[in-house]
């Protein structure tokens, strides 16, 4: 029996490692608002050229753990269902997704982006993308949020 206790201890160790190392995982999809935020107020501070216009210094954004928690809920659901689209396969928009959750904002625009590695390197890559230059040096919002899943980034703004 003893051999058989013993084999029944060390696989049942092995199960809460490899619970452990699985929720491990979680950790790629995070909230990136503190990151991402100092990263799009570096912008916001001293204005940028979004295509081939020059946008103005605008004030900073804020942290919202709503439109946080909308980012990190969409950048999830992109990445477990394997499609990229700021409307959802059911037709919802970011604001939409922001309302689910409680935001009470008159406006919501939203940037995705996948296959960066920094927060960084993926705002750099959203101020290439003209439209996303814009959402994001816009004056009309005031706040943000956002998450990243896999290697699906997305930042909500708010206002």
């Amino acid at each position: 029996m003893f051999p058989k206790r013993v084999i029944y201890i060390l696989l049942t160790s092995l199960l809460f490692i490899s619970c452990s190392n699985d929720d491990d995982t979680l950790i790629d999809e995070t909230d990136v608002t503190d990151s991402v935020l100092i990263e799009i107020n570096k912008l916001r501070a001293t204005g940028c050229k979004c295509g081939a216009d020059d946008m103005p210094a605008v004030p900073a954004l804020v942290s919202n753990t709503l439109l946080t928690k909308t980012a990190i809920n969409y950048a999830k659901d992109m990445n477990a269902r394997n499609y990229f689209a700021h409307i959802s396969p059911e037709g919802t928009s970011p604001i939409q997704r922001a309302a689910a959750v409680s935001y009470t904002g008159k406006y919501v625009g939203e940037v995705i982006a996948r296959n960066y590695s920094t927060s960084a390197e993926v705002v750099i890559g959203w101020k290439n993308s003209e439209d996303h230059c814009k959402a994001m040096m816009s004056n009309t919002y005031v706040e943000m949020g956002a998450g990243k899943s896999g290697n699906i980034w997305v930042a909500n703004l708010g206002k």
